[in-house]
């Protein structure tokens, strides 16, 4: 099964028979049987027929709508899991702020020990015992520890974004001295690095939020993101724990072996640093290689059976047991 990433102005997708084809100036640029089909990734100007669609949401094919730059819009998903119990679980447990803050803490301290990961493996022959790099991972280990016992939602939060001032403080050791991070950058991003950052962030927002919603998950009720209208908090809470094993260690490597490079960038005035179209192509390639060769959806999976489990059974064990063997899997 297949992810199908559409990047093409103009394009049109559409059915014929038992296929999906693409369009592009009269000509088609790909086609595929939809039983090969996973997912549709929509970017920008594309359009897609009604029977398409019907198609896609008869073959269970997650249909996801992004910006041309990668911003997540939303997707369309045939009917979901019939699991109302677990959406009646997260309701049942709103009010419980300590349930809520135990697994937050979970998460977090889960992601900081991640981060510590990152560090040590991608180092490029800086020894730990190199004093700024010691005293990075004291802090983070420091850090780790605290978030564990955190007393609040507020003190987690904070804990959490001293985390990535010291995490981030490090990565121009990590990167070409010709394609430096400086700083982190979100909306616009500053430079190349963070761009491709905010880019993988967002294709790993729409497999989080995929994975639950068909587990039928309430996405909106987070545990650690407060609720807000409009906004995916739960997908934004599980999402962490994979920003730093999943994206970033991937992120240094393709800038270390010039996968990606200054030249796959543009410049904005108003938009920031984004990628150029033929930069987008090879980069959402690279991630569909990387996303498979890490098995992201099975380990999207371990966590999100975990989490459903806490939440049914009402007690903190199952979610904490599954962030401990993932991290166990890949440190």
């Amino acid at each position: 099964m297949s992810t199908i990433y559409i990047t093409e102005q103009g394009a049109l997708v559409k059915r014929a028979g038992r296929r999906l084809i693409v369009v592009h100036r009269n000509a088609v640029i790909a086609e595929r049987h939809f039983r090969d089909i996973s997912r549709v990734l929509l970017f920008g100007n594309v359009q897609m027929t009604t029977q398409a669609i019907h198609q896609c949401l008869h073959h269970g094919i997650q249909v996801a709508y992004f910006t041309l730059n990668g911003h997540y819009r939303g997707q369309l998903l045939p009917i979901s899991s019939p699991n109302l119990y677990i959406k009646m679980a997260q309701i049942s447990h709103w009010e419980n702020k300590p349930f809520l803050l135990a697994l937050a803490c979970h998460l977090v301290a889960g992601k900081i020990r991640g981060q510590r990961y990152v560090l040590q493996k991608r180092r490029r022959g800086i020894t730990l015992k190199n004093e700024f790099w010691k005293e990075c991972d004291a802090q983070l280990r420091t850090m780790e520890e605290r978030a564990k016992t955190a007393e609040s939602i507020g003190s987690l939060r904070g804990i959490e974004g001293t985390a990535a001032r010291i995490y981030f403080s490090a990565w121009d050791e990590l990167l070409p001295e010709d394609f430096p991070f400086e700083k982190r950058s979100r909306r616009p991003a500053l430079n190349g690095i963070n761009s491709a950052l905010n880019f993988a962030y967002t294709l790993l927002l729409n497999e989080v939020n995929n994975i639950l919603e068909l587990r039928g998950f309430d996405v909106v009720l987070g545990l650690y993101h407060s609720v807000r209208y409009g906004r995916i908090s739960l997908s934004l809470d599980v999402m962490e724990l994979f920003r730093p094993l999943f994206v970033d260690q991937w992120i240094i490597s393709l800038a270390r072996q010039r996968q990606i490079q200054k030249k796959d960038f543009h410049w904005n005035e108003v938009q920031g640093v984004y990628f150029t179209r033929d930069g987008r192509k090879k980069f959402l390639s690279l991630y569909d290689s990387w996303q498979k060769e890490f098995d992201l959806r099975g380990k999207l999976e371990h966590i999100s059976s975990g989490l459903e489990k806490t939440f049914l059974k009402g007690e903190t064990h199952a979610f904490s047991t599954a962030i401990q063997e993932l991290l166990s899997r890949l440190l």
